[in-house]
């Protein structure tokens, strides 16, 4: 759908001081902030460009894709589409040594500091204080920052720093801020910094604020714009660029409002279940069939992209268990990575060439890196595990070897890796590494290898293997692979990936946020995955607000996977219950 240039969006993009555009889902914030970067680049000074910040790599990447769109092929060059934590990356990299530190910065990835804070969390208030004061020090003596220090560093930065903040609004004379409702107080602090001398358009859906519940993200950040800008305010409403043709956004916004506006959904449809398990699997798989025939019939082409959204962790367990069964439908999840990212260390060190002589420290080595991924975890048995690992790596770096399960699978390990003989094919030669920690016959070498899979789901095992295939044509071997597995991550973390989604997705709703899919099947299971979150009572705002984000993130169909009893109380007026 063309969007329509109506006297409002046209407002925006004459305006010369700073601007909020507020919206619903597909309402057209984006692309008219992308129009506003357009009109703006004809004006631009060699060396400047105009910054497009979002928070997620996912609505980097839909950003990227919209700017080819949009943008004319010679003007593209003009804009930089960044997450906040990248940009701000880029302003440590470069002066944070006027904090104190060191020169060189090193970043703490997050699964690596998942281990740091050995699976400590912000609900546990003394233990998270001890934290917070060991993450500054890493910053301040050794140059490694975590994070979530990015914002609180560069807000500082930038606050004592007026020459630097000078030479930035320089570069940057138009800052777009994406998601602008969900900004933290540090986030916020550097954009108000930063507009004394740049113009900032601020894109924001007041109804699509759902991390409400992460440190200084507050519902009030609507009227502290206000209040901080004074700008130009436009509200494009409920327009719907993204589900033309479909009755999708009315029903998300009926679902948030606690309304019934109509008797029927066109877009929108149904797919009960019963609580038994086998049956329940049965129509979770069947389910994407039900969803592929819908859109289908209202388009006549296939989706290209599906997610299956769950409220908490368990759901998604279940959802993926049951596409894995039978004939396995193949699909990628999405959830907490840092386990899988730390197991990935160790298979990793598996590929790195060996000395029989290094035998004892390459033990030690492996057992190590174990304990860092059981680290992550913050359970009771896996911090026990830890501390087991790090003792017998210990005793093996004095020379000692203890006759115990996890040293004598370390040990068979690295015995096999020493002498296998790699391909050269760092795909298959991953999968070999995987069955090296597999056939040790622990069950902690055999948790972390089946870990190991989920890198392909999160997109990183193309990043992987290029890296990988450059140290094996370079050297002939893989030389320091874990330097090269953390490069690839890093790389993944800081800089968006421009492909669009497409397959299957599991995920939790959270996860969904900056997405968008041709087809969103909604699962909804009382204990594991419900519609109205644990504790909230009537009428339910924060379920309803996270509810409605999920149904947005269609653009073609909703299909709502619902246990058949009890019934959804946010569901009952719309006949789906």
């Amino acid at each position: 759908m063309e969007l329509v240039i109506c006297k409002k969006r046209q407002s925006i993009l004459e305006a010369e001081g700073h601007c909020l555009v507020l919206g619903g889902p597909g309402s057209g914030k984006t692309t008219l902030g992308l129009l506003k970067a357009l009109d703006r680049t004809g004006s631009l000074a060699p060396g400047q460009s105009i910054l497009f910040l979002s928070f997620s790599r996912a609505a980097v990447a839909r950003i990227t894709s919209a700017v080819q769109e949009h943008l004319p092929y010679d003007r593209r060059s003009l804009l930089s589409v960044q997450t906040f934590h990248s940009f701000f990356w880029q302003i440590l990299q470069a002066h944070g040594y006027l904090l104190g530190c060191p020169r060189n910065l090193q970043i703490v990835q997050s699964h690596e500091e998942a281990s740091l804070r050995n699976g400590i969390k912000p609900d546990e208030s003394l233990l998270w204080g001890l934290w917070e004061s060991q993450r500054r020090e890493l910053f301040s003596k050794e140059g490694r920052v975590c994070f979530d220090m990015f914002a609180p560093l560069t807000s500082k930065l930038l606050a004592g720093a007026k020459r630097l903040r000078d030479r930035i609004s320089k570069r940057y004379p138009l800052l777009v801020v994406d998601e602008a409702q969900d900004t933290n107080e540090d986030q916020w602090s550097c954009v108000q910094l930063l507009s004394a001398d740049s113009q900032i358009v601020c894109l924001a859906d007041p109804d699509q604020m759902i991390y409400g519940h992460l440190p200084g993200v507050t519902e009030n950040r609507l009227p502290l714009i206000r209040q901080s800008l004074s700008p130009l305010e436009v509200d494009l409403g409920s327009d719907n660029n993204r589900s033309p043709g479909t009755d999708i956004a009315k029903f998300a916004r009926d679902i948030y409002k606690g309304t019934t506006t109509q008797k029927t959904y066109s877009g929108i449809s149904l797919l009960r279940f019963d609580k038994q398990a086998v049956k329940r699997d049965k129509q979770i798989r069947t389910s994407i069939a039900v969803l592929i025939k819908a859109i289908v019939q209202q388009t006549g082409h296939r989706p290209k992209s599906i997610a299956i959204l769950a409220a908490y962790s368990s759901g998604v367990a279940i959802v993926s268990n049951a596409l894995q069964q039978s004939k396995p439908i193949s699909h990628q999840v999405l959830f907490d990575e840092a386990f899988a990212l730390l197991s990935a260390r160790a298979a990793a060190f598996v590929l790195e060439p060996k000395r029989e002589d290094e035998r004892l420290a390459d033990m030690a080595t492996l057992l190590k890196l174990v304990a860092t991924a059981f680290q992550a975890k913050g359970t009771i048995t896996g911090r026990t595990l830890s501390d087991r690992c790090l003792k017998y790596a210990e005793e093996l770096n004095a020379g000692k070897t203890p006759k115990v399960k996890l040293v004598a699978a370390a040990q068979s390990a690295v015995i096999e890796s020493r002498t296998a003989q790699w391909s050269g094919d760092p795909r298959k030669d991953w999968s070999s590494s995987k069955r090296i920690l597999q056939a040790t016959g622990e069950a902690s070498f055999i948790e972390m290898s089946a870990e190991l899979d989920y890198l392909v789901a999160f997109g990183r095992g193309r990043r992987i293997s290029e890296g990988l295939s450059s140290v094996w044509l370079e050297r002939g071997c893989y030389h320091n692979a874990r330097k090269t597995l953390n490069a690839a991550l890093l790389e993944d973390q800081l800089v968006a990936g421009n492909q669009v989604e497409a397959g299957i997705y599991v995920m939790n709703t959270h996860k969904a946020k900056g997405k968008q899919f041709d087809g969103v099947i909604l699962y909804r299971q009382e204990h594991h995955s419900p519609f109205v979150w644990r504790n909230e009572n009537s009428p339910y705002a924060e379920s309803r607000r996270l509810l409605h984000m999920g149904i947005t993130r269609a653009c073609k169909h909703v299909l709502i996977l619902s246990e058949a009893y009890p019934a959804c109380p946010l569901l009952r007026s719309h006949g789906f219950a």
